[in-house]
């Protein structure tokens, strides 16, 4: 039997590898790759050969090589720089490599089993910066070597959403401050670090109001004004191009009122290199607790 042939669109190839479609139509006429084939109506459409490919790309991109020296190179040469590049400092843990063999084994409810006795014995602050955020990152490497596929990738985030939503409504209080609005832009559909955050700010007595992802600015300042918000938390994954993530925030600070604050995380803002005046960027999640900490003594 003969295998599918699987073509993506543009905006497929942009869910796939976190690649925006400006940068694929430039590298297109500049480097002369990708390739794409054309339907009937001439759209692009991307064989899957040439995804694999895109996604070691953008691994060597993530790891601070620029376009120049990696869009034009074949797929051994890519993974031959890969071979050469150090991902992390350390090996991951067995505890995470356990993980990561029920995600691929397709064991949905022993995977939230194990999360949720993690988070039993670390507690919420160190389960998030000890287990999560490094899996969270472990899973995103293993998906861009195609280790680990999409819809494993999905299965894993269900299990970590159902986990933290558990444990943020056993601390969540009405009436605490600061009152805090979290979302994302329209374009920005990663919903894990924006409850990541919500775990923590709830943690540390923030009032919590979450929007979920893809909300229009307008929105936003519509619902801040109607929760009486001190403080709105945008969310960028690094599949937002650095552009997008600093001219929605430009957008979203000229649209809210000037007391409300505007914190900005995630992996997409760790490519700015100053924030505009009235933006606060946030690291680790750490930042955020002492972030609310600082906000109650001023």
């Amino acid at each position: 039997m003969e295998k599918a042939v699987v073509k993506f669109d543009i905006a497929g190839v942009e869910r796939e590898t976190g690649i925006g479609k400006d940068a694929l139509r430039v590298w297109e006429k500049r480097y002369g790759f990708p390739v794409p084939e054309r339907d009937e109506r001439e759209e692009r459409l991307y064989p899957e050969d040439q995804v694999d490919r895109l996604r070691l790309i953008k691994r060597l991109l993530d790891n601070g090589m620029r376009p120049v020296k990696v869009v034009g190179l074949s797929t051994p040469e890519l993974n031959d720089l890969l071979n050469q590049t150090p991902e992390s400092s350390s090996q991951p843990s067995a505890e995470l490599l356990d993980y990561i063999v029920l995600i691929k084994g397709h064991q949905a409810a022993e995977l939230r089993v194990a999360l949720s006795r993690a988070l039993l014995q670390q507690g919420l602050e160190e389960f998030l910066s000890k287990t999560i955020t490094p899996l969270n990152q472990l899973v995103g490497e293993s998906w861009m070597r195609g280790e680990i596929r999409v819809f494993e990738e999905h299965l894993y985030s269900e299990q970590i959403t159902h986990v933290l939503r558990d444990a943020i409504a056993m601390i969540r209080k009405t009436g605490d401050t600061p009152r805090v609005l979290l979302t994302t832009l329209p374009g920005e559909e990663h919903s894990l670090g924006l409850l990541m955050a919500e775990a923590i700010l709830s943690l540390y007595g923030a009032g919590c109001i979450m929007l979920g992802v893809q909300t229009p600015i307008q929105e936003i300042v519509l619902a801040a004004k109607a929760h009486q918000v001190d403080i709105v938390v945008l969310s960028f994954s690094a599949a937002i191009p650095a552009m997008q993530v600093k001219s929605g925030l430009k957008l979203a600070r000229e649209a809210l009122p000037k007391k409300v604050e505007l914190w900005a995380g995630g992996a997409g803002v760790t490519r700015m290199r100053s924030p505009a005046e009235g933006i606060q960027l946030m690291g680790p999640l750490s930042d955020l607790s002492a972030e609310v900490l600082a906000w109650r003594e001023t």
